[in-house]
């Protein structure tokens, strides 16, 4: 679709979940609104690609039940067919052997593994969230490998891998939340961006790909215009920015005396190597989740909750969390997840009906650390320094974390534009 006018009430910069939820809120709400996405596609890092009838989120991918996501794609009427994740069969991987979990721990080691995961819920989340993971974890658990898995559950909770800024509050929230269950979309991700694109066009919003925004334009320090990469001026009072902070930072004229520029300097991103790959028939059934004790790497079988695939080919994840490392090497990477996979899975190349190795990705515009208690760097969508500017995303408020923090902040974006209108 083409932009049909240049003037609307509200527009929105990307075109991913958060983006799109924004745009159903407001449409919905009567105003014109036109969302602006500079790839092709829409979804941002929510699509779905088919390889030889598999179908690949980019890397592992789950929401909460609890969670914002959810809750949001249900009142919009949007929520998404699935399945939820086994609470069993977990395997630690240490020094190149498979730990199963809690067969391999001894019965001390058990007894407190069992105690803390049974007692997550009556954590009050809310008085840890300045204290790091690392230190909370020392104070409140004895037994070194039962802390050890503590850690990687956390990372895997968070996608964090330094304990020592990670915020507590944060990380025990997402665990509660997960306990409640981990859901998978059926037919992938792309599903959930689909239907709320055709919430969005229904009510009467327009949607347009492949067009970059360029300039925030102000008159006298408010929103009045949205300049795009090829000349196009947009008229509008309104505009939510559901990009990163860098992105934010570069559209909006002399940012660098705002608080978008903290926002920018303080988030903490974090990044991933993913190997997505479809298996005719999987040499061990029985391993469908799998955390690395002494390496940060990560494992999960997605199909059999939910339906990956048109061919029966099993669909699995297989993840090295890099932390905030964009440099990490490829070559590396890829080596690591293919060993780690092989160990796993052995003879699982025999078995291959397509395979996808995605370096550097990036998983999330901020880690939750205590340093913003963990809160985004942008405790609340609203620019104070540009009436008529609004920011969504990841790295946004104080709800959730990936999926969930984009929703709830985008919800809340477009509560306030309706607010100020």
């Amino acid at each position: 679709m083409t932009i049909e006018k240049n003037r609307y009430e509200a527009a929105v910069i990307g075109g991913g979940l958060a983006g799109l939820t924004a745009a159903v809120i407001l449409a919905r709400a009567g105003k014109s609104v036109v969302v602006l996405e500079k790839e092709n596609q829409l979804g941002g890092l929510a699509q779905t690609t088919k390889m030889n009838g598999a179908l690949f989120n980019l890397g592992p991918h789950a929401m909460y039940e609890g969670g914002a996501a959810l809750r949001i794609l249900s009142e919009l009427g949007c929520l998404p067919k699935g399945g939820y994740a086994s609470k069993s069969g977990m395997s630690g991987i240490i020094n190149g052997s498979v730990l199963e979990v809690p067969a391999g721990l001894s019965l001390e080691e058990n007894a407190e593994w069992s105690s803390l995961m049974s007692g997550l819920g009556q954590i009050d989340t809310e008085s840890v969230q300045s204290i790091s993971l690392q230190d909370w974890a020392v104070n409140h658990i004895r037994h070194e490998r039962v802390r050890l898995l503590f850690h990687v559950m956390c990372r895997q909770w968070s996608y964090c891998d330094d304990m020592s800024v990670l915020s507590a509050g944060f990380a025990i929230k997402q665990g509660q939340l997960a306990g409640r269950g981990v859901h998978y979309v059926e037919g992938g991700w792309q599903i959930v961006i689909n239907d709320l694109r055709d919430a969005a066009k229904k009510a009467g919003a327009t949607i347009v790909t492949g067009y970059m925004a360029e300039q925030i334009m102000l008159k006298n320090g408010s929103v009045n215009a949205l300049k795009l990469s090829d000349g196009t001026v947009i008229k509008v009072s309104s505009i939510i920015a559901a990009v990163g902070p860098h992105e934010v930072y570069r559209l909006v004229p002399d940012a660098e005396a705002m608080s978008i520029s903290r926002w920018r300097a303080e988030s903490r991103p974090l990044y991933a190597a993913c190997l997505d790959v479809a298996l005719r028939n999987m040499p061990y059934p029985e391993r469908v989740f799998a955390l690395g004790l002494d390496k940060p790497l990560y494992y999960s079988k997605h199909s059999g909750a939910v339906k990956l695939s048109d061919n029966g080919a099993h669909v699995l994840h297989v993840m090295k969390y890099n932390d905030n490392e964009y440099a990490s090497n490829p070559k590396s990477d890829e080596k690591e997840l293919i060993d780690f996979l092989e160990l796993l899975e052995p003879g699982w190349d025999k078995e291959v009906v397509s395979i996808r190795f995605s370096p550097n990705v990036l998983v999330a515009h901020d880690s939750r650390t205590i340093h913003h208690h963990g809160a985004g760097p942008a405790p609340n969508p609203a620019v104070l320094e540009v009436p008529g500017l609004f920011v969504a995303g990841d790295w946004v408020g104080s709800e959730g974390r990936l999926a969930d923090a984009a929703m709830a902040s985008s919800k809340l974006a477009a509560e306030e534009v309706l607010r100020h209108a």
